[in-house]
């Protein structure tokens, strides 16, 4: 059996580690007034790049030994905006103040708490890969969301974090079904 240090160390290499190339992505859709939580910041690697370009970071890890080799690394001082919480985001009361969210959680389970923790305090955009599991979307968290059974044909985006495909009659599927992605509340999957 691998002792638990190990075993977060093949965790974080198997769903963590994001190229210059997704970190770029994420980094242009920041603002320089934007105040940002990143929910599950690992190592700090990206929450230090965003500090970079924003106004203010909260980075929230829960896996202590994880946040500790970041807190180590080659770069050990934090820039000053940049605040590091060690706790479940689950259960961690928000900061007020966050304009925007960041989940870069593949496996995120948890994508419809976060997002409503998010938009109960007023942030505006969430930047995630947690429903699609592949590349970068911006949630626009104040946005109405329609019920699922009024989508007629496209695919869909659901509050509780599912995605998929509604299918239809082939007479529906227009240019402009085609790319759009409708944002939807109470999916089959929803519990």
């Amino acid at each position: 059996m691998m002792d638990q240090s190990l075993e977060e160390d093949v965790w974080e290499s198997m769903w963590s580690p994001y190229d210059d190339s997704i970190y770029n992505q994420i980094l242009n859709l920041i603002h320089s007034n934007d105040i940002i939580l990143e929910i599950g910041a690992g190592d700090l690697r990206l929450a230090r790049q965003i500090a970079q370009k924003s106004h203010r970071v909260y980075a929230i890890e829960f896996q202590l030994n994880i946040l500790k080799k970041g807190l180590n690394s080659e770069k050990p001082s934090l820039p000053d905006n940049l605040y590091v919480i060690c706790a479940d985001a689950g259960l961690f009361p928000f900061p007020y103040d966050v304009s925007t969210g960041v989940l870069m959680m593949r496996h995120c389970r948890h994508f419809r708490l976060y997002a409503e923790k998010l938009k109960a305090i007023g942030a505006k955009r969430l930047i995630t890969n947690a429903r699609w599991g592949l590349g970068i979307e911006i949630v626009y968290l104040q946005q109405p969301r329609k019920k699922f059974n009024k989508v007629t044909i496209g695919e869909y985006a659901c509050w509780c974090g599912e995605v998929g495909f509604v299918p239809g009659p082939v007479e529906l599927l227009t240019t402009g079904v085609v790319g759009h992605v409708h944002e939807v509340i109470d999916c089959p999957q929803c519990c």
